[in-house]
């Protein structure tokens, strides 16, 4: 951060007057450690079916002491621990876009935070007569997880042989590392069947090589699908019904 010329006469001004309470032996009251805390993050995840990088939108909230006058920080985004971006706070705002590139970094979690700040308090000083400055350096280690997923798409087709159905399910995945879909071997995607404005889920699976299958034992024709919840690094996702 660039420190204006105001704020260089200032320090010069705060430090003869401290020198010379020193040599006094008195000093004024102390400010605030930490006069502002970021006390939260506001960020959402996305999914990607593509390579492009993303913009991602990130606003901190944040709890001033009474004492407070400015600050500037630096928030780490990161991918397990290693930081791939970053966004500044200047006086309670956060005035960028951090960028996340899923193709260099990885699908999955990512995390706000922590932010290293620069906090400026003034105060009045009644002993002295005179407002006092004071400059801290800490890191707030407040944090936010979100999460860059790929798109998934399924697809179930049926079988029928006397009064058996077997169903077979496939998934994939978009993968921004390999430049397009990939079999995805999802976990607790369940075949379901229609029951009248509903889904009954028959079994829950977990796809090997991007496929699953299921035989049940039903005389009449039913419709069904593949349901997929969403996962830290897939998106969710339903197939087309089938009948059968």
């Amino acid at each position: 951060m660039k420190v204006s010329t105001i704020r260089r006469v200032r320090n010069a001004a705060v430090g003869l007057v401290i020198t010379g309470a020193l040599a006094l032996g008195t000093m004024p009251a102390q400010a605030s450690e930490r006069p502002i805390d970021i006390t939260g993050y506001s960020v959402s995840s996305f999914t990607v079916a593509d390579t492009n990088c993303r913009n991602v939108t990130i606003k901190a909230s944040t709890k001033v002491k009474s004492d407070y006058e400015d600050a500037y920080a630096f928030i780490d985004v990161t991918k397990n621990g290693g930081v791939v971006s970053w966004v500044s706070l200047e006086n309670r705002k956060i005035s960028e876009r951090a960028m996340i590139c899923p193709g260099l970094y990885g699908l999955g979690a990512y995390k706000v935070g922590p932010a290293d700040v620069s906090a400026t308090s003034s105060y009045w000083d009644y002993d002295y007569d005179m407002m006092w400055s004071d400059y801290s350096d800490y890191t707030d280690r407040t944090s936010k997880t979100f999460y860059a997923r790929g798109k998934a798409k399924s697809s179930v087709t049926a079988a029928r042989r006397g009064s058996k159905v077997t169903l077979t399910a496939k998934a994939q995945v978009y993968a921004p590392d390999r430049y397009g879909y990939i079999k995805y071997n999802a976990k607790n995607a369940k075949f379901q069947v229609k029951s009248g404005t509903s889904w009954k889920t028959l079994k829950t699976v977990k796809l090997t090589k991007g496929t699953a299958k299921l035989t049940v034992t039903q005389s009449k024709k039913k419709t069904y699908r593949l349901s997929i919840p969403t996962a830290s690094w897939a998106a969710s996702t339903n197939s087309k019904s089938v009948s059968k």
